[in-house]
């Protein structure tokens, strides 16, 4: 047993190890991580719109699903903060990159606006079947498609699709559209076009001056973007031609919806101003009683509308096709008539 009164030798504390002084340019460990974290997300943010684009050619599934309603967030908010324009810094900087000439500037300034003439469609046949052509972004892809696989059953219709990811007419230095419809429908001579953009256009655009446009609602916003729609539908003018502008569907987030909103006003302006291109309202056919957004209609027992909130399911690109199919055969028995 122990003895109290017994006394123990004395046991000092053990040395403390002496202090490591840091060496220039070492930082502590927490430090690190954080700036690691930082790094990351602004590689994320400055290549969210090659991200999306990966993602987007993802067969559909729920891989792609997912992969969507990671990116598509991370995107909007690179686009609104305008990092996403670091990454075009960097191909210029490589000299991979364009981005310094305004490609829809070339385009003519003052539209035909005021013309009053419709064209009427001929009469299809087996033999000499209507030429359409679909073009767009990722959003008239799944629309296409579908349009594709219903069309095939009336012989009288001959279908062509182009569809680009990631594009639109905000930025011609990525993707040129309004000189690639202009090819297009030469080589193609199509009598009906169908066209959808918008979805990637939310965004700061350049006006020919390089005056710079943030905001989607601003009047130089709308009068830029404006411009360049009129461009494109006066550029596809014909004689023989009717143009389908299809408009965005209704998103699912808030601020992403009315940016879109902006947008289908503007297009809607500008065709009505001209008696060969007709405006489509897409909320009329997959919107909800107020025309806002649904995931699902009173009948259809399938979602309309894809994981991200933006993209059409296969049910409602069926949708949509269906309902433009019926506007062609509507303009096909009124010239007949």
């Amino acid at each position: 047993m122990h003895d109290p009164t017994r006394s123990e030798p004395y046991r000092s504390a053990p040395p403390r190890p002496p202090l490591r002084r840091r060496r220039r340019g070492e930082q502590p460990a927490g430090q690190l991580i954080v700036v690691m974290v930082a790094a990351l997300v602004l590689a994320a943010l400055v290549n969210s719109d090659a991200m999306v684009e990966r993602a987007e050619r993802k067969p559909l599934g729920a891989g792609r699903d997912r992969s969507l309603y990671l990116w598509h967030p991370v995107q909007d908010i690179a686009h609104i903060t305008q990092l996403h324009r670091l990454r075009d810094l960097g191909d210029r900087l490589v000299g991979d990159d364009d981005a310094s000439v305004d490609l829809v500037a070339a385009l003519p300034s003052d539209t035909a606006a005021g013309a009053d003439v419709r064209p009427e469609l001929r009469t299809p046949t087996v033999d000499d079947p209507l030429r359409l052509y679909i073009g767009g972004d990722s959003v008239v892809r799944d629309a296409g498609e579908s349009f594709l696989r219903l069309a095939a059953e009336d012989k009288r219709l001959r279908t062509a699709l182009h569809y680009e990811i990631a594009t639109g007419l905000a930025r011609p230095d990525a993707f040129d559209w309004p000189t690639t419809l202009v090819g297009d429908t030469d080589a193609l001579k199509p009598e009906i076009a169908l066209l959808m953009f918008g979805g990637n256009d939310a965004q700061g655009i350049v006006g020919p001056d390089g005056q710079v446009f943030r905001r989607v609602d601003s009047r130089g916003w709308r009068d830029e973007y404006g411009r360049r729609v009129g461009a494109v539908m006066d550029s596809l003018q014909t004689e023989d031609r009717l143009i389908f502008w299809v408009g965005q569907p209704p998103m699912r987030d808030s601020g992403f919806d009315r940016r879109i909103s902006v947008i289908n006003e503007v297009v809607a302006a500008e065709a009505a101003d001209r008696a060969w291109v007709t405006f489509v309202d897409t909320a009329e056919v997959v919107g909800g009683r107020d025309g806002g957004y649904a995931d699902r209609l009173p009948g259809i027992d399938e979602d309309l509308r894809q994981a991200d909130g933006i993209h059409l399911s296969r049910a409602g690109a069926d949708l949509l096709a269906e309902h433009l199919l019926r506007l062609i055969n509507e303009e096909i028995a009124a010239a007949a008539d």
